[in-house]
C-alpha cells in the first residue's frame, strides 16, 4: 500500500494542488490530509477552492484545530472548543471574535461536508490519522517538552493517548499541527514501538509531503516537496 500525507495547508489552495499534483506522480493508493485544511478566521484563497478539490480528489481528510473553530462556531459545540484553546499556553488573540465572519464565508454545503469528517481515524491497519495528537488537535506529544504545542499536556493526557492507540492496535500515526520533527519514535504501553509521521516543512515558496509504502506492517517513508506557483490555480 502507498499512502501519500499533507497537511496543514490552511486554504492556500496553491500549495494543497502542487503537493496533490506531485503524490498523484508517486502512485499511490489513498491520499491522506492531517488537518487545518483552512485558516481561521480568514484563508489567504477562497474556502471552497480548498474543499473542492479535497473532494474531488476523495483525499482521506481529518480536521486540525483551525478548522474546529470554523466548524463549531454557532453549535453546542462551541464552549467545549473555545475551552480547548483557552487552556493552551500562549494566548488567543483577537481574532476569536471573527470567526463568525469567517464561518459565513464557508458555503452551507462545504460547512456541512467539514462537520461530517471523522474527527480521528484508521485508515488501515495499524495506521491511524490524527492532527494534533491523539484526541486533542490542539496540541502535540511529539516531541515532548515544547513550550507551546505540549505546555499544557499532562502525564495523564499523554498516557491517555498511548493507551487509546494500543486500544485500537495502532503503531504508525500520521499527523500534522506543527512541521517537525518529520518522524519521531515513541513507545506505547504495552510495549510496542510506535512511529509518528509528518509531511514535513512547508514555506511560502514550496510544500513538503510525505510518502508511506507499507507491506507485510512495516513503512517505508520518504519526503519530498512541491514547489508553489500561484499560476497553478
Amino acid at each position: 500500500m502507498r499512502i501519500g500525507l499533507i497537511s496543514d495547508t490552511e486554504g492556500n489552495i496553491a500549495a494543497l494542488e502542487a503537493a496533490v499534483a506531485a503524490m498523484k506522480g508517486h502512485a499511490p493508493d489513498v491520499l491522506v490530509f492531517a488537518g487545518d485544511i483552512l485558516e481561521c478566521p480568514f484563508s489567504p484563497d477562497p474556502p471552497g477552492e480548498t474543499i473542492g478539490l479535497l473532494r474531488a480528489e476523495d483525499i482521506r481528510t481529518v480536521p486540525g484545530n483551525h478548522d474546529r473553530y470554523l466548524m463549531d462556531w454557532g453549535t453546542p459545540r462551541w464552549p467545549h472548543t473555545l475551552w480547548m484553546r483557552l487552556r493552551r499556553s500562549d494566548p488567543a488573540g483577537p481574532w476569536l471574535d471573527e470567526v463568525g465572519a469567517g464561518q459565513a464565508l464557508i458555503a452551507p454545503a462545504d460547512l456541512a461536508w467539514l462537520r461530517d469528517l471523522p474527527e480521528e481515524f484508521l485508515l488501515t491497519d495499524g495506521v491511524w490519522v490524527c492532527h494534533g495528537m491523539p484526541g486533542n488537535p490542539w496540541n502535540s506529544i511529539w516531541p515532548p517538552g515544547h513550550p507551546t504545542y505540549d505546555a499544557n499536556i499532562s502525564d495523564a493526557d499523554r498516557d491517555a493517548s498511548l493507551r487509546m492507540l494500543a486500544n485500537v492496535g495502532a503503531n504508525l500515526v500520521l499527523c500534522g499541527h506543527v512541521p517537525d520533527p518529520w518522524t519521531y519514535e515513541d513507545r506505547l504501553p504495552d510495549g510496542r514501538d510506535l512511529r509518528i509521521v509528518r509531511a514535513g516543512p512547508r514555506t511560502k515558496e514550496r510544500v513538503g509531503y510525505a510518502m508511506l509504502t507499507g507491506a507485510d506492517g512495516k513503512w517505508d517513508v520518504t519526503w519530498h516537496h512541491a514547489e508553489i506557483s500561484r499560476q497553478a490555480s
